[in-house]
């Protein structure tokens, strides 16, 4: 199963991440508390990928997975 990277960077700046910036591969984003997390630049991201992302981010999986299905 994948998610769609606009999807998840819609979901991440609902959580208060904004983009620090765009490099070659990733994106960077950063919340005011100074949690850093990178997202790769691929149109589709794996769930695994995903997993990572939200529990770096400190979100349940669920509800995560909720916001970008």
């Amino acid at each position: 199963m994948t998610f769609d990277r606009r999807k998840v960077l819609k979901a991440l700046r609902g959580r208060g991440f904004d983009v620090l910036r765009e490099g070659g591969r990733h994106t960077i984003l950063r919340r005011t508390d100074g949690t850093t997390i990178a997202v790769p630049r691929h149109k589709e991201l794996k769930r695994g990928t995903v997993r990572g992302i939200a529990e770096d981010a400190g979100a349940d999986w669920d509800e995560f997975r909720k916001e970008i299905v």
